[in-house]
């Protein structure tokens, strides 16, 4: 009867609704929205449209939950692995609720094709009109509402943190995250004594690029140095920007010698890269002043930041496209290399 009918098509809607749902968090939209549609179309007029005197007893049923078992089944196959990617092993437990509701529809209808004349018979006589099912159905969808607002909650903890920590232009460290971090590296290589080498870089005529290009120009030329930045140096290592066109890094581990080397690889890497700059600017260059901590100094984190600072620019002051030291090399070094 329409009490029946109108039962199994709110049931069928609220799985599609859930199963869109379900896959707009972990895609970001509904990529199989006439999946969804189809099969929500299917067992709707299963459920409403009438089929001839042969197919009057078994034909809606078997059409009617042969959708309903898609609209559960489906999730499991298709956004289980994107959440385990994201959330880790555990991530797919918020679909178990699919699993559960599919394994009954799934044993309904293996009765249904073992015993067509009973199950069709055990179906039509009950007086509730399949009402009872929605008991274990909300209980089970609660229990998936609970476990994704838990994931939806997570994630955007995650991206706030995220954001918090990541300037959004160049993909590295913002400034405050990475004063945290170099503080905590710092305090780590205090205790295991071994050096660390602190890092200032800024873009050369930085201005010009952004008087000839526009702003555009400038932030193309950031986001690809940073991403220079990113993939050059050592996974161990920590990369931030300290403002404008001026970054920072941390070299854990480094003492002055394997550092200059370091940051010689990185000018070379940076002359091969060739960021593109606006017509009428010369080649992207950097100024490079850095500062080294070595076991048993007094210095702090903000004083030898002050001091990579200071060498940065006497970089600039020398002439640019430079590398200055902390002081006089070792016999046989110098402490300025010009690039």
């Amino acid at each position: 009867g329409p009490v029946a009918s109108w039962l199994m098509s709110l049931s069928l809607l609220s799985a599609t609704l859930v199963s869109a749902g379900a896959e707009a968090f972990v895609a970001g939209r509904v990529r199989h929205a006439r999946a969804w549609l189809a099969l929500l179309g299917a067992g709707t007029a299963a459920a409403w449209w009438p089929l001839p005197q042969a197919l009057s007893e078994v034909g809606p049923l078997a059409v009617y939950q042969g959708s309903f078992l898609l609209l559960l089944g489906l999730p499991l196959l298709w956004l289980r692995p994107p959440l385990r990617q994201e959330f880790g092993r555990y991530g797919g437990l918020p679909l178990l609720p699919f699993g559960l509701m599919a394994l009954a529809v799934l044993a309904f209808l293996v009765h249904l094709a073992l015993d067509p004349a009973e199950a069709t018979r055990s179906f039509a006589s009950r007086s509730d009109h399949g009402a009872s099912s929605l008991i274990p159905f909300v209980i089970s969808s609660g229990l998936f509402h609970i476990s994704w607002l838990g994931m939806m909650l997570g994630r955007q903890v995650v991206r706030a943190h995220s954001a918090a920590r990541i300037d959004n232009l160049t993909g590295v460290l913002r400034r405050g995250a990475f004063e945290t971090e170099c503080e905590a590296l710092l305090a780590l290589a205090r205790r295991l004594g071994q050096p660390a080498t602190l890092v200032f870089l800024d873009i050369d005529h930085f201005k010009r690029i952004n008087d000839l290009g526009g702003h555009a120009a400038g932030d193309l030329v950031l986001r690809q140095l940073g991403r220079l930045l990113q993939d050059t140096l050592r996974s161990t290592d920590r990369c931030g920007r300290w403002g404008g066109e001026e970054f920072v890094i941390l070299l854990p581990g480094l003492d002055r010698a394997h550092a200059e080397a370091t940051l010689q690889r990185l000018t070379q890497t940076l002359a091969r890269a060739a960021i593109p700059v606006p017509e009428g600017c010369a080649a992207l260059t950097v100024s490079i002043g850095y500062a080294v901590w070595m076991p048993g100094s007094e210095t702090g984190p903000q004083q030898l930041m002050a001091q990579a600072d200071a060498a940065m620019y006497e970089a600039k002051r020398r002439g640019r496209n430079t590398l200055v030291g902390p002081g006089p090399m070792p016999p046989g070094r110098e402490a300025v290399t010009s690039g």
